[in-house]
């Protein structure tokens, strides 16, 4: 594919610095698209809607100047194409725009989020109203009876997976046989998560862990205050035996969170529900798939008891998921299906629905 000027329009998080902000996806796809060879304009919606609102605050005062700027910068550049992450500040009033003055450039929009009717609406509503505007829209879902809800006969819609980039997620935690942490659960106390057949908060769900499971050597998140950020997250996450992947969601097809790629880009053996449908793609010998609360614990102990088949385990899955989705192959596929060259067959996971 020729070089093309691609702009990636999402939340950098430079400002606020929440979280896991170093190993969000942005980074990793803009990564991607430039070791590929396009000329990435990143655009950090959020940070620079900030600098038009008072005091950092009252943003819908910076709504209007904001959009304008994205207008004339797009205008100015005139890009190839154009990326959006949920980028729910940008009107589709805006993206009209764009396209009647630049009716070439491709727009594709991606999304990390939950698309459970039943437990986040409001995504579902953000993707559908740039749904008919965007040529593409990616979701990391592939649950077709989720993705109905954005009509693909009409619309373009199809999986991406959580990227993971070894130049972000740099640990071998599958070397030590004796890490610091035993298994991680960083999840804010006051998140929703299913366990156990139900949502639940994240605080009840550690004290379901603390009655059945050794808490010594587990990391959780005790108070709002306590959430891991930056640097710190990366470390923990690369010194960690194992880590829960418990989503919004455990049971929509290949849905996961991004914490998914921190542990297995990290070399940390992740336990997953067995409904999330990723022993399509893994094997239990690269992830350790329970089948319910009793058997994830008795994965846990197992492990712990273990450590060598842990680290086995772990080092399989390392493996194979930077094998399956590293930023250069999910930003190749992002690039292909805006500029006409795409081939399902070169993909290893489920791509546009039919």
């Amino acid at each position: 594919m020729t070089p093309k000027t691609i702009i990636h329009c999402t939340n950098f998080n430079i400002i606020k610095r929440s979280g896991c902000y170093m190993n969000i996806a942005p980074y990793k796809l803009s990564h991607g698209l430039i070791r590929n060879g396009h000329n990435v304009l990143d655009f950090s919606d959020r940070d620079i809607a900030k600098t038009f609102s008072v005091f950092g605050r009252l943003k819908q005062l910076g709504l209007k100047p904001f959009n304008r700027l994205f207008y004339d910068y797009c205008v100015d550049t005139r890009p190839d194409g154009i990326i959006l992450g949920h980028a729910d500040i940008i009107t589709p009033k805006t993206l009209a725009q764009i396209r009647k003055v630049l009716p070439e450039t491709k727009i594709l929009q991606w999304n990390v989020d939950c698309i459970n009717p039943q437990i986040v609406p409001e995504n579902i509503k953000h993707i559908k109203s740039k749904i008919d505007l965007v040529d593409f829209t990616l979701i990391t879902t592939a649950d077709k009876s989720l993705l109905a809800q954005f009509e693909p006969r009409k619309h373009k819609v199809g999986f991406i997976p959580n990227p993971v980039d070894k130049s972000v997620e740099k640990g071998t935690a599958f070397q030590y046989k004796d890490p610091e942490w035993d298994l991680v659960f960083p999840s804010s106390p006051n998140s929703v998560r299913e366990f156990a057949g139900r949502l639940m908060r994240t605080s009840d769900i550690v004290t379901r862990l603390a009655q059945n499971i050794d808490m010594r050597k587990v990391l959780f998140s005790r108070t709002m205050d306590d959430n891991l950020v930056g640097a710190e997250y990366q470390r923990v996450f690369a010194n960690a035996a194992m880590g829960l992947c418990l989503n919004r969601s455990n049971h929509d097809y290949l849905y996961s969170s991004d914490r998914m790629a921190h542990l297995m880009g990290n070399g940390a053996l992740a336990i997953i529900d067995v409904r999330s449908g990723f022993g399509d793609l893994f094997t239990k010998d690269e992830i350790a798939f329970y089948q319910d609360e009793d058997d994830m614990y008795r994965l846990i102990d197992f492990y712990r008891q273990n450590p060598e088949a842990r680290m086995q385990t772990a080092q399989k899955g390392w493996q194979k998921y930077h094998e399956l989705f590293n930023e250069r192959l999910i930003a190749k596929y992002m690039a292909a299906l805006m500029f006409d060259e795409f081939h399902p067959d070169d993909y290893p996971w489920p791509t546009l629905t039919d």
